[in-house]
Protein backbone atom coordinates (compact mmCIF):
# COMPACT_ATOMS: atom_id res chain seq x y z
CA UNK A 1 0.00 0.00 0.00
CA UNK A 2 1.26 3.48 -0.85
CA UNK A 3 2.44 5.81 1.89
CA UNK A 4 -0.48 8.02 2.90
CA UNK A 5 1.56 10.95 4.17
CA UNK A 6 1.79 13.98 1.96
CA UNK A 7 5.35 15.30 1.92
CA UNK A 8 5.80 18.93 2.89
CA UNK A 9 2.55 19.39 4.83
CA UNK A 10 2.31 19.56 8.59
CA UNK A 11 0.28 16.96 10.48
CA UNK A 12 -2.44 19.44 11.48
CA UNK A 13 -3.14 20.31 7.83
CA UNK A 14 -3.17 16.64 6.85
CA UNK A 15 -5.62 15.81 9.65
CA UNK A 16 -7.88 18.72 8.72
CA UNK A 17 -7.75 17.76 5.04
CA UNK A 18 -8.71 14.14 5.78
CA UNK A 19 -11.59 15.20 8.03
CA UNK A 20 -12.84 17.82 5.56
CA UNK A 21 -12.72 15.26 2.74
CA UNK A 22 -14.91 12.92 4.80
CA UNK A 23 -17.48 15.71 5.20
CA UNK A 24 -17.37 16.73 1.55
CA UNK A 25 -20.09 14.36 0.35
CA UNK A 26 -23.81 15.11 0.88
CA UNK A 27 -24.54 11.44 1.65
CA UNK A 28 -22.08 11.53 4.54
CA UNK A 29 -23.65 14.69 5.89
CA UNK A 30 -27.05 12.98 5.64
CA UNK A 31 -25.72 10.03 7.62
CA UNK A 32 -24.32 12.33 10.31
CA UNK A 33 -27.63 14.20 10.56
CA UNK A 34 -29.54 10.93 10.82
CA UNK A 35 -27.25 9.73 13.60
CA UNK A 36 -27.52 13.09 15.34
CA UNK A 37 -31.30 12.72 15.40
CA UNK A 38 -31.18 9.07 16.52
CA UNK A 39 -27.76 7.78 17.54
CA UNK A 40 -26.71 4.11 17.60
CA UNK A 41 -28.06 2.78 14.32
CA UNK A 42 -27.14 -0.10 12.07
CA UNK A 43 -26.40 0.26 8.37
CA UNK A 44 -29.82 -1.30 7.70
CA UNK A 45 -31.49 1.37 9.87
CA UNK A 46 -29.73 4.12 7.92
CA UNK A 47 -30.59 2.57 4.55
CA UNK A 48 -34.27 2.60 5.49
CA UNK A 49 -34.11 6.36 6.13
CA UNK A 50 -31.91 7.47 3.24
CA UNK A 51 -32.25 7.21 -0.54
CA UNK A 52 -29.08 5.14 -0.91
CA UNK A 53 -28.29 1.47 -1.38
CA UNK A 54 -26.78 -0.63 1.37
CA UNK A 55 -23.40 -0.72 -0.35
CA UNK A 56 -23.35 3.06 -0.74
CA UNK A 57 -24.21 3.63 2.93
CA UNK A 58 -21.57 1.08 3.96
CA UNK A 59 -18.88 2.87 1.94
CA UNK A 60 -19.80 6.22 3.46
CA UNK A 61 -19.91 4.77 6.97
CA UNK A 62 -16.41 3.40 6.44
CA UNK A 63 -15.16 6.86 5.38
CA UNK A 64 -16.76 8.50 8.43
CA UNK A 65 -15.33 5.92 10.83
CA UNK A 66 -11.87 6.24 9.21
CA UNK A 67 -11.97 10.02 9.58
CA UNK A 68 -12.88 9.70 13.25
CA UNK A 69 -16.44 11.03 13.13
CA UNK A 70 -18.14 7.73 14.01
CA UNK A 71 -17.56 4.80 16.33
CA UNK A 72 -18.66 1.30 15.47
CA UNK A 73 -19.23 -1.75 17.62
CA UNK A 74 -20.46 -5.23 16.85
CA UNK A 75 -23.80 -6.40 18.17
CA UNK A 76 -24.85 -9.97 17.32
CA UNK A 77 -24.67 -10.04 13.50
CA UNK A 78 -24.81 -6.25 12.99
CA UNK A 79 -22.57 -3.28 13.49
CA UNK A 80 -23.90 -0.33 15.45
CA UNK A 81 -22.72 3.13 14.38
CA UNK A 82 -22.71 6.16 16.65
CA UNK A 83 -21.38 9.69 16.56
CA UNK A 84 -17.97 9.80 18.19
CA UNK A 85 -18.23 11.99 21.26
CA UNK A 86 -16.62 15.37 20.54
CA UNK A 87 -15.56 14.59 16.97
CA UNK A 88 -17.53 17.43 15.37
CA UNK A 89 -16.37 19.83 18.08
CA UNK A 90 -12.77 18.72 17.49
CA UNK A 91 -13.20 19.35 13.76
CA UNK A 92 -14.60 22.82 14.48
CA UNK A 93 -11.66 23.60 16.80
CA UNK A 94 -9.18 22.39 14.18
CA UNK A 95 -10.90 24.58 11.59
CA UNK A 96 -10.40 27.57 13.90
CA UNK A 97 -6.73 26.68 14.38
CA UNK A 98 -6.16 26.42 10.64
CA UNK A 99 -8.31 29.34 9.44
CA UNK A 100 -9.30 31.30 12.52
CA UNK A 101 -8.38 34.89 13.08
CA UNK A 102 -7.87 36.81 16.28
CA UNK A 103 -10.36 39.49 17.27
CA UNK A 104 -7.98 42.29 16.24
CA UNK A 105 -6.96 40.74 12.93
CA UNK A 106 -8.49 42.09 9.77
CA UNK A 107 -9.18 40.13 6.66
CA UNK A 108 -6.91 41.07 3.80
CA UNK A 109 -8.94 42.80 1.14
CA UNK A 110 -8.30 44.50 -2.17
CA UNK A 111 -11.21 46.90 -1.58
Amino acid sequence: MANKTKPGFDAKLETYSDMAKALSHPARLSILLSLQANNNQTCKDLVSQLPFTQSTVSQHLYALVSAGFLESRGHKTSTIYALKNGALTDFQALFQEVFGTKANDRQLSMF
